[in-house]
């Protein structure tokens, strides 16, 4: 990898992934969670044991979160921390693209695969986030990329990398790696006729790696005496598989849908070399459609339904974006023309509500809600300004800008425009749109978290499971268990005063079942409430 690529991938991570990395409050789930594991890591500096709430936390190996809290221990316990490890994953997916796109196509090529990536909605949208799935993304597709160069160019040293970055994807996120990655191997052999089948000391080195490698955290686990921990991880990755965990379930073509119209615009790209002979001479662009459409089908039978389950799907998405421009002018004139008037769909749907919100009539008077908790969030005061509408100008400008190129024959220059417009309108969202989000959201519950954050107090979520009540209350490890148990803790017997949060209309039936509770304020959905005994605090809390 020369210095001029390497440069290039900085100056793009640099400038689309820095910006308002650290602008808007972390979000309740994913964010919140990973980033709370990390920091109760530099809380407590026990790095061996995941926990979250000072629990083992089960459902994660440690990889990840020792990042997040290698970041926290540079940058602070800030959102900036959380999220920067995967700008660092935009870094490296990006020299990654370049790289094996070179080796299996040609230079040009490697770079427009990772214009593709960088210039979709949800590839680009995962690097602003402070979620696992980059860097396990990153690491499977770096693992089945050098087992295929080592199945090609018999050279040990490409077999060794597959089992090193298998076992960080196992590090990463779990066994599953191990799934998406021996099927992918599998099954392109199998359409290969076992052709390529590389010797049985090739294959030892790297299983041999992935083994040492994914039982590293096993070993930490089982010498601090956490053997537990281990069972009721392994029993967590089969339920994934059995149940609709968390509630998060889905109709089957869940995935599909997500990949088509959150990929824009490669999606749009892909299909147009997914139904071509020719897009499979090169058996690298076999593997890479197995994998994909492997992870497909995988997640689309998982009972789990959840956005980034398929997000290992963009690697193949992208590539076929990519191989798109080398094939035929007429599709891909269309697969531009497709894309534009996408475009232009989402940036007039953009231009309406955000419109109604900055003269005053709002969501809820353009779209029926029957959920009351959800009514009172879009029903939240927050003023908009004019310059809120500066992503539309943004891709309107990049619509017409696009119409130009392709009216004067300069295909490439047209898909270039929409590829650059795409990443800095997620940029411009971030700045303007995502506060705004945010408060209608969270911002209220957060901002209480907030208040109590210097005290020495309980935090309790009450009909609902969060975990921005323990980051942004910087909860500290307490020594009474019965903080944990419900009943004790909505007592009069507790022994730190309380402060609960809860939804409306739930709030009513805590208020029923522990007449002691007492509403201090609500807002934006939010009930939050106290001990009838803890009332002289009020004035402070307000």
């Amino acid at each position: 990898m020369n210095a001029k690529t390497i440069g290039i991938a900085f100056g793009v991570c640099l400038l689309l992934f820095i910006p308002y990395l650290g602008s808007v409050h972390l979000f309740d789930w994913d964010e919140i969670n990973f980033a709370e594991c990390a920091r109760e890591m530099v809380t407590s500096g026990n790095y061996s044991t995941v926990t979250v709430d000072y629990l083992p936390f089960w459902e994660k190996p440690p990889l990840f979160i020792w990042m997040q809290a290698f970041s926290m221990k540079i940058f602070g316990v800030n959102e900036f921390a959380a999220r920067f490890p995967n700008v660092l994953a935009a870094f490296f997916t990006i020299l990654t693209l370049i790289y094996h796109g070179t080796q299996h196509q040609n230079r040009k090529f490697g770079y427009w695969w990772a214009a593709f990536n960088i210039g979709s909605f949800l590839p680009n949208m995962y690097f602003h986030s402070g979620i696992i799935d980059p860097w396990f993304n990153l690491f499977i597709f770096n693992s089945i990329a050098f087992y295929f160069l080592g199945t090609t160019k018999h050279r040990i040293h490409e077999f060794l990398y597959a089992g090193l970055f298998a076992g960080l994807a196992v590090m990463t996120k779990g066994p599953v790696a191990l799934i998406l990655i021996g099927a992918s191997a599998f099954f392109f052999h199998l359409l290969t006729k076992f052709k390529s089948f590389p010797k049985f000391k090739f294959i030892s080195v790297t299983l041999i790696t992935t083994l040492i490698i994914s039982l590293l955290w096993f070993f930490l686990l089982w010498i601090s005496g956490n053997k537990a921990i281990i069972t009721q991880f392994l029993e967590y990755q089969v339920r994934l598989f059995q149940t609709k965990d968390a509630g998060h379930g889905g109709p089957i073509y869940y995935h599909w849908l997500v990949l088509l119209l959150g990929c824009f615009p490669a999606s749009f790209f892909a299909l147009s070399s997914f139904y071509r002979k020719d897009s499979y001479t090169n058996p690298f662009n076999t593997l890479v459609l197995i994998s994909g459409l492997f992870t497909l089908i995988l997640f689309s039978i998982v009972q789990t339904k959840i956005i980034h389950y398929s997000s290992f799907c963009y690697f193949f998405i992208t590539y076929f974006a990519a191989l798109s421009i080398s094939q035929a002018e007429k599709p891909f004139r269309r697969s531009i023309w497709a894309t534009i008037s996408y475009l232009l769909i989402i940036t007039i749907s953009l231009s309406v509500l955000i419109y109604f919100q900055v003269f005053g009539t709002g969501i809820t008077n353009l779209i029926s809600i029957k959920d009351p908790f959800a009514f009172a969030n879009l029903n939240a005061h927050e003023p908009w300004r004019t310059v809120d509408f500066t992503i539309v100008f943004l891709w309107g400008s990049a619509a017409s800008i696009s119409i130009y190129f392709l009216l004067k024959h300069r295909i490439q220059h047209a898909l270039l425009t929409l590829l650059i417009a795409v990443p800095l309108g997620i940029l411009c969202i971030q700045g303007t749109i995502l506060p705004h989000i945010e408060q209608y959201t969270q911002r209220a519950a957060i901002s209480f978290y907030k208040q109590q954050a210097p005290k020495n107090v309980y935090l309790i979520p009450l009909g609902f499971k969060s975990y921005a009540h323990l980051f942004y209350g910087e909860i500290k490890p307490h020594q009474n268990i019965n903080r944990y148990n419900e009943s004790w803790v909505c007592s009069d017997s507790t022994d730190l005063p309380v402060y609960y949060v809860a939804r409306i209309p739930m709030h009513e039936n805590y208020l029923k079942a522990y007449p002691n509770l007492k509403i201090l304020y609500m807002k934006n959905g939010f009930v939050f409430l106290t001990q009838k005994k803890n009332l002289s605090l009020k004035s402070k809390v307000k």
